[in-house]
Order: structure tokens, then sequence, then C-alpha cells
């Protein structure tokens, strides 16, 4: 009987809420997931690669040396060029996809490296979180491994001055580990997730979180990320400085937790043939 109760009673407060126009509360979804099996254009924008954009990349690109689950992966090689021994910039080509524009994000991926140096001047960049509305609008967030660090930390780009981890004032700050420590090797999946949830209310109430192998390396809970009607809906591949070969596979983004689906595959034997420089 009481069970029952219950259920009236909710079905009661929804019929209110839908009576009163007011906004029910939206479901959790995965928005897309990616395995690099087929070609990453029209999903992925590749023009950064020249004209006619390539359908598979240049790099990153689609490959078969590798992969967690299927054949394919997407495949970065960074050589020379890529800012570690020449003084070249260029090394690869950033790749952009889509999707819901949401306050909240999640992104979960495989990760794998072989031979790999991460750039000690500066950052080896993996992705950005932003809006398509352009750079100078919301928060930017970088996912990153700073100064050679095989420990992944965040950049957050809100364009107003504010205190960061560190004490310094600024309108970028670093947000590094700061629950545990795990180091990203050689010849081994990772699953790694992202979280990044804005300000609500004008309080300095952001999240930023990362996980890998479930392990939770970053949490956040102070941090201002500007939540303006400007929502996040865009996810930047960089293919940039370092050197090595990175492996990037099962990629997914919502707006709810996706996890690592059938857990952390143990790691392959590395492919044979592959050359770095």
């Amino acid at each position: 009987m009481r069970r029952r109760l219950e259920t009236f009673a909710q079905i009661a407060a929804l019929m209110i809420v839908l009576s009163l126009g007011l906004p029910v509360p939206s479901e959790a979804e995965v928005f897309w997931t990616d395995d690099f099996e087929n070609h990453l254009t029209p999903n992925w924008d590749t023009s950064a690669c020249g004209t006619p954009a390539p359908q598979d990349g240049c790099n990153a690109v689609i490959s078969t040396d590798l992969s967690r689950g299927g054949t394919h992966s997407l495949k970065s090689h960074y050589d020379s060029n890529c800012g570690m021994i020449g003084t070249s910039l260029g090394c690869g080509s950033y790749y952009d996809r889509l999707h819901n524009p949401t306050s909240e994000m999640w992104m979960r991926f495989y990760y794998y490296t072989i031979n790999f140096l991460y750039f000690p001047g500066a950052a080896t960049k993996h992705f950005y979180t932003l809006s398509s509305a352009g750079t100078q609008t919301g928060s930017e967030l970088v996912w990153v491994n700073y100064f050679g660090s095989r420990e992944i930390s965040i950049s957050a780009i809100t364009h107003t001055l504010r205190t960061c981890p560190n004490g310094s004032t600024d309108v970028d700050c670093v947000f590094p580990p700061n629950m545990a420590s795990v180091p990203l090797q050689d010849n081994r999946w990772y699953c790694i997730e992202f979280h990044a949830k804005a300000n609500t209310g004008g309080l300095n109430n952001g999240v930023l979180e990362v996980f890998i192998d479930g392990v939770q390396t970053i949490r956040y809970t102070n941090a201002f990320l500007q939540s303006d009607t400007t929502q996040w809906d865009l996810i930047r591949h960089y293919t940039q400085y370092g050197q090595g070969e990175r492996y990037i596979d099962d990629l997914a983004v919502g707006n709810t937790r996706i996890g690592c689906t059938g857990g952390v595959a143990p790691p392959p034997n590395a492919p044979s043939g592959l050359k770095t420089q």
C-alpha cells in the first residue's frame, strides 16, 4: 500500500509540473560514440588537413596498426616536427566534432602510446572542450600533459580573472592532479574519463574531474567555469607537441558518466614494424 501511495505521489507531482509549464529535468544521455571503424568524415571536420578534407584524416589518421576492440583506431604520429627536436611547430592537425549543447560534459576514451615523450617545453594537448560559438565565449577546457609530465592535467580558460589553484590570478588556470597519481605508461590501454560541470546560479561551483582506469586523479569543486547562454557543444582532437605514437579508441561523449565498458582491456602486443623519429 505504501509503495502505491509513493507512486501516486510521484505521478501527481509530475502532473503539477506539466500543468504549470515548469521545466522537467532532462534525462542523462550519451550524445555519440566513435570506435573509428569507419571514416572520420562527415562526423569530424578534417578540413585543417587541407582541401578537399580527407575522409580518414591526415595526422591523426584512421589506422589498423592497433585497436582496442575492433580493427581500427585513431593514430597520431609525433616526430621531430612536433616541437620536440626541430624548430617547427607543425606536426598534425586538429579535428572538430559537434555534440548536443550542455553545461555538463562527460568524455570517455581509451588511450595507448608507444615510445612516447611528452613535450617538456610547454604541453602535449589531447582534447579541447569548447563552444562552437567562438573561443571568447564561455569556458574552454584543455585536457593536457604539461611540461613532459606523464600525468594529465586540465587547463581552464574563462576569459575572466580569477584565483587559480596555485594561488596566482589569471584567466587561464591549471588544475593538476590532486587526488591520485596515475602516470601514463607506454604499451598498455588506459580508460580515461573527463568530466566538467559549469557554474549554476552565478555561484563558483563548477566541477572538474578526471578518472583513469576508474581511479580519480583530479577533482575540483570550486572551479570557476563560466555558464552563460553559451554551452559546450564541440570536441576538438589535437595532434601537437610530442614524440612517438599515440592511439585513441572508443571515444564517447555525453552529459552522464559513460564508464569503462567491459572493464579495462589487457594490453595487446605492440604492432610490429612501427618506427619513431
